[in-house]
């Protein structure tokens, strides 16, 4: 049911808040997970970037445009992690339009961490699945090559009129597994977590609701954990 795993993620969400309360965790400021497991970025060598900051690059889904007077899901992460998330969503974007920007949003803010979120529009164009894979691929191993750690999504099922899409939905979050397996990128899955289930949409079967917006950022929120 919807309502338990929100209600999980929430009290994952008190927990991993009241650890982070009481506990230093060294320079970086990330936060540690109520099972004392390392958090993503321990260690790592950041280089210049500020593990503070967090670039999310994405479509709609990312920019929120689409639900007129709710919280983006960028902006709940932020306050979920007490950091400076960017929201880099374009309405309308497709992954190549990600890979053309990454190197100068990173020059821009060197962050610490890098969120690839795209494809939704790429399955929608019918953009052939090996162009997309590549470009999202490029948005990694950018990521990488600039001491950023990088997170890549998969992309959510779309509903109503719109699943006639999820076949191609399907196979380019095949290669976004594969690109975080053979690249070493976090995978954080949007699509299973998201699971077609309609009270999480708008109408348009397309983009994240209110609680549709909630659930995406608790994912990402542990990612981070």
């Amino acid at each position: 049911m919807l309502s338990d795993v929100i209600s999980h993620k929430y009290i994952s969400l008190f927990a991993f808040a009241v650890v982070a309360a009481v506990i230093a965790t060294g320079s970086t400021g990330c936060l540690l997970s109520s099972n004392s497991s390392k958090p993503l970025g321990d260690g790592h060598d950041f280089g210049d970037n500020s593990p503070d900051v967090v670039v999310a690059l994405g479509d709609s889904i990312t920019a929120g445009s689409s639900n007129p007077g709710g919280t983006p899901w960028p902006a709940r992460l932020s306050n979920i992690l007490a950091k400076t998330v960017v929201n880099d969503g374009i309405p309308g974007a497709t992954s190549s339009i990600g890979a053309a920007r990454v190197q100068s949003l990173i020059n821009q803010h060197r962050p610490g961490f890098v969120i690839v979120f795209y494809g939704a529009n790429d399955a929608i164009h019918g953009n052939p699945v090996a162009a997309t894979s590549a470009n999202l691929r490029s948005m990694v191993v950018t990521a990488k090559n600039n001491q950023c750690i990088p997170l890549i999504a998969t992309v959510m099922p779309m509903s109503g009129g719109r699943n006639i899409y999820n076949g191609r939905v399907d196979r380019i979050n095949d290669e976004i597994r594969k690109i975080a397996s053979e690249e070493g990128a976090k995978l954080v899955n949007i699509h299973r977590a998201v699971n077609r289930d309609p009270d999480l949409y708008l109408i348009d079967g397309l983009h994240p609701n209110d609680l549709g917006e909630e659930l995406i950022a608790l994912e990402f929120m542990d990612a981070f954990k």
